[in-house]
C-alpha cells in the first residue's frame, strides 16, 4: 500500500516531554489536516473516492506520520499511483463473470506522470464491446512523491515553528 511518510524525528533532550508534547500535536492539528487536503485534492474529481486514513506512531524518542488511502478503493490509487506493469489480459484467465467487456475508446487521464493536469479524466471515443482485451499497463503517476513535493515548503514551516514553540516550552 502506497504511503507516505514526512517526518520522523529522533531525539531525546534532557527536557524532552514539552518539546515531544508539541511536535505531536503539530502533527494532529496542522500536518494531518494538511496532507488529507493534498491526498483529497488529487481525488477530488475521481468517482470511486478513498478513504483517507492517518497513522501517527510515536515512540520514546521518534516521532512519525504516515497517511494512507483505505476502503474498498485503496486499490484504484495503488494502481494508478504505483502503476501496473502490463501488458496484461482482462478478464483474467478463469474469470468467468464476465460475459462481454464494454468500455470507450480514447481515455485521457486527469492526472499526469509529472503531478501536472493531464486532460479530462473521460474517455471520449466509440463505445466498444470486446470478450476480452490487453491491457498495455498504467504508467505510475508517484502521487506520493508530488505530494511530498508541493507539501514540503509548508511542513518545513510548520516544523520549525513547532520545533521553536517545543523549545520554549522545554526550558520553561
Amino acid at each position: 500500500m502506497p504511503t507516505i511518510l514526512f517526518m520522523k524525528i529522533k531525539a531525546k533532550p534532557a527536557n524532552w516531554q514539552p518539546f515531544y508534547n508539541e511536535l505531536s500535536q503539530t502533527l494532529d492539528r496542522e500536518v494531518k489536516p494538511d496532507l488529507i487536503a493534498q491526498f483529497e485534492k488529487i481525488t477530488k474529481s475521481w468517482t470511486h473516492k478513498q478513504v483517507l486514513k492517518s497513522l501517527k506512531t510515536t515512540k520514546p524518542t521518534e516521532i512519525s506520520m504516515y497517511v494512507y488511502p483505505t476502503g474498498e478503493n485503496a486499490k484504484i490509487w495503488e494502481y494508478v499511483s504505483l502503476g501496473t506493469k502490463g501488458p496484461y489480459p482482462i478478464p483474467k484467465p478463469g474469470n468467468t463473470k464476465a460475459k462481454t467487456l464494454r468500455f470507450r475508446e480514447g481515455y485521457k487521464a486527469r492526472t499526469t506522470t509529472s503531478g501536472g493536469y493531464g486532460g479530462p479524466g473521460k474517455a471520449t471515443g466509440k463505445t466498444v464491446f470486446r470478450k476480452r482485451v490487453t491491457h498495455p499497463g498504467i504508467k505510475a503517476r508517484n502521487f506520493e512523491k508530488h505530494i511530498a513535493r508541493w507539501y514540503r515548503p509548508q511542513f518545513i514551516k510548520t516544523i520549525k515553528n513547532a520545533v521553536a514553540r517545543g523549545l520554549r516550552k522545554a526550558k520553561a
